[in-house]
């Protein structure tokens, strides 16, 4: 008898394989998280990555296991070089691909599940009529609400989404923008991986806090982060931590002397970028996680900072961005807001944060993680028996 999948579209890179494809660290650990709590429902996995190898030229599509060897992994073939070309390329390969696996291989007793990027999820709703299995979208963010303004594609972008059958939302206002039906979707902010304490939070008489994330300018986390660690009193010490290009990292440490040597101490520092154990015990040695991307009112309202959740699964305190998405709701008890975007508006809500109790948060990641696992249930299972 043929095993019933649940085919897992999205951009998923095996830790054996980081260094032949590329791709974002934190969208990939929410597609393992995923994963796994598909497995957790006893739904069955198939994940189809649409990464890119790292490599220039063409390559072939290759098939593996993953987890264990439970879960099957296939690399779609595509291209990669030569600029703009290359990318459309890519792209129509990957397309093309698509197309057959959802069309004909993929029966009435499978599910589909696919991580929302715009290109992908509009050209899997121009061939829906065809697929014979139910697709769940899961939205991580609308991309035509960006943090700089809106793009004006955005509402066929939100048309686009809402011809999918269910939807894994990541925040609390999603499914009202979207005018989803109760039982049609679930809210899930993020990777709610509560690893085993690893590490004594740090006792020094200084609060540390912690930014983790992408050093980039486009969303400005970092280096507002930077900034913020000025009006900080010296009983707290700002730790940036996370990837960027080498020019990104040498401008944000430029940033950093400044910030030092205007203080005559060191209020902030660059530890790099971590991951794995390292990075657990490292977070679990801090008091209050900081997220300080821009929190435009559109942007903010259909996204979420994923490296919260992962500041709650550490017990961290959470400071960051007001936005009415995910102000009043049960996730969010204990967090601290800022309400504008300045250095000094940060600053003055971290101060204010209080440091948490160990494990002050599981109750509600474990209920997160619950509700996904119930919604796999609810939404796959019946076509897997």
């Amino acid at each position: 008898m043929k095993t019933s999948y649940t085919y897992y579209i999205c951009w998923f890179i095996a830790d054996e394989d980081k260094a032949t494809f590329r791709g974002n660290v934190t969208g990939v650990l929410k597609m393992r998280y995923v994963v796994n709590q598909m497995q957790a429902s006893g739904v069955s996995p198939y994940v189809v990555s649409l990464a890119q190898q790292a490599g220039k030229g063409f390559f072939g599509a290759l098939r593996k296991t993953v987890m264990g060897g439970d879960v099957p992994l296939m690399y779609l073939a595509g291209f990669n070089g030569l600029g703009a070309l290359g990318r459309i390329i890519n792209n129509i390969i990957k397309l093309v691909e698509l197309f057959f696996l959802l069309v004909f291989r993929v029966q009435r007793t499978d599910k589909v599940v696919l991580y929302h990027n715009y290109p992908q999820t509009r050209f899997v709703a121009f061939i829906k009529r065809w697929i014979r299995a139910d697709v769940i979208v899961e939205v991580e963010e609308l991309y035509g609400y960006s943090p700089t303004e809106d793009r004006p594609w955005v509402e066929k972008e939100i048309r686009t989404v809402k011809r999918m059958d269910a939807f894994i939302c990541v925040n609390e206002g999603m499914p009202q923008l979207l005018g989803l039906q109760e039982g049609s979707y679930v809210v899930n902010y993020g990777a709610g991986v509560i690893p085993q304490r690893t590490a004594a939070r740090r006792n020094d008489g200084k609060i540390h806090v912690v930014y983790a994330g992408t050093i980039e300018a486009y969303k400005q986390g970092a280096t507002t982060a930077v900034e913020a660690a000025r009006y900080l009193t010296d009983n707290y010490v700002m730790h940036i931590i996370g990837f960027g290009e080498d020019e990104q990292i040498r401008r944000l440490g430029q940033r950093i002397d400044e910030v030092n040597q205007s203080l005559h101490r060191q209020a902030v520092v660059y530890d790099g970028c971590l991951s794995g154990d390292e990075l657990d015990a490292y977070l679990f040695g801090c008091h209050i996680g900081l997220s300080s991307n821009v929190m435009r009112p559109n942007f903010a309202n259909n996204s979420f900072p994923s490296k919260v959740i992962t500041y709650m699964c550490h017990d961290l305190s959470v400071v960051l961005g007001y936005a009415e998405a995910f102000y009043d709701v049960p996730m969010s008890e204990g967090w601290t807001f800022y309400h504008e975007f300045t250095p000094e508006t940060i600053s003055a809500a971290i101060m204010s944060a209080p440091v948490v109790p160990e494990g002050y948060y599981h109750a509600r990641i474990r209920q997160m993680n619950d509700d996904l696992r119930q919604f796999f249930k609810a939404q796959v299972m019946p076509g897997q028996h």
